[in-house]
């Protein structure tokens, strides 16, 4: 008897070794199979419905993950496009007021009250007069540089991302195909009974979908409203602004403010301060309501928690996981209120007794 436990101590102790290289092998793919797992689950309906039409399940999956890339990687690649011939165009607008001399921001920014005021503080404490045009040489040259220095990381960066995304769309095909053998594999693991393993894989699918389609409508709705208070204010190519918002809304924290921020910023220092402030009370109020109201009630309609839970764990999501925190924000609070719920019939009589006491 004292052998057999040995053994079984034993094997538990290779078991966990194991475990843990496994993890560590993992543990660069992570993120990527993780929305592999998110990308599995909410086109799961896609692919079933390709397996009804073709009959093949490797065809089917093979088309599904061809579909997510198209719908994921044209609208980046039409926006990247749009975006290099926007900064081309502002680059060499940039270098030929530069060289000529004629600079209608500058001259503006040098007539406005703020660099009045800028103007007199230095000269009162003996300080020259800022030169504006060497400034913005500078800083056009110093962001030049930057971004040659910087090429070899940028292109380090994008070729991760390739290899990131690569590896989530293999893993997202394998669990189309093997997703109900691998869940039933872990139901043979888990202690659980069968009806509370049904009730946490139905939450766990419920609130993943929420949660993917509350971020698309909100970035959505984000970058329409941002392209429209651009439109209103004569701004130049509200289209393309409105689609890079759309983008960054995703992005934690800054999102949309990354394009919309200089704009007041320079209305600001111009002496625009009408414009300014109205500017960054519509994006920042109530475009930013979108992001911070709007999605937690959609995730909420389908989720079936609380907003304020929702919207706590989208925000303490984000800060803990990043852009994944998105989705493992609200669902690790989804399955915690599912546990609490299997814990109250679980121990319902213990519970009962602390309440007649």
């Amino acid at each position: 008897m004292e052998r057999y436990s040995y053994a079984r101590i034993a094997f538990v102790a290779v078991l966990l070794v194991v475990v843990y290289y496994v993890f560590r092998i993992l543990q660069p793919f992570l993120v990527a199979l993780i929305w592999a797992a998110i990308l599995a689950t909410v086109f799961h309906p896609l692919f079933d419905s390709l397996v009804r039409r073709l009959k093949r399940r490797e065809l089917a999956g093979a088309l599904a993950c061809l579909l997510i890339t198209v719908a994921i990687i044209l609208p980046v690649i039409v926006l990247l496009i749009l975006l290099a011939g926007e900064s081309v165009d502002a680059y060499h607008y940039v270098q030929e007021r530069l060289k000529t001399g004629n600079i209608p921001s500058l001259e503006s920014l040098s007539q406005s009250a703020a660099y009045e005021w800028l103007r007199a503080k230095l000269l009162a404490l003996g300080l020259p007069e800022p030169d504006l045009r060497s400034i913005a040489v500078n800083a056009v040259q110093t962001i030049s540089q930057f971004l040659v220095r910087h090429s070899s990381s940028v292109f380090s960066g994008f070729a991760a991302f390739v290899f990131n995304f690569v590896v989530m769309l293999v893993g997202t095909y394998y669990l189309f195909l093997s997703g109900p053998a691998l869940m039933a594999e872990l139901r043979r693991l888990s202690p659980l009974r069968r009806e509370h393993e049904d009730q946490i894989i139905a939450k766990f699918t419920e609130i993943t979908r929420a949660t993917f389609e509350g971020n698309l409508m909100t970035a959505l709705l984000q970058g329409t409203a941002g392209g429209l208070v651009f439109l209103g204010f004569g701004l130049p190519s509200p289209l393309l602004w409105g689609a890079v918002m759309t983008f960054l809304s995703l992005v934690p924290l800054v999102g949309t403010a990354l394009v919309w921020g200089p704009v007041v910023i320079y209305y600001l220092l111009t002496g625009m301060w009408m414009r300014g402030l109205l500017l960054f009370f519509l994006c920042a109020v109530v475009v930013g309501s979108i992001d911070n109201f709007v999605k937690p009630l959609l995730i909420r309609r389908r989720a079936q928690i609380p907003t304020i839970w929702i919207f706590v764990g989208v925000m303490g999501g984000i800060g803990t996981f990043g852009f994944l925190g998105f989705f493992l924000g609200p669902l690790m609070i989804a399955v915690l209120f599912t546990l609490i719920e299997i814990y109250k019939v679980e121990f319902r009589s213990e519970l009962g007794e602390k309440q007649s006491t």
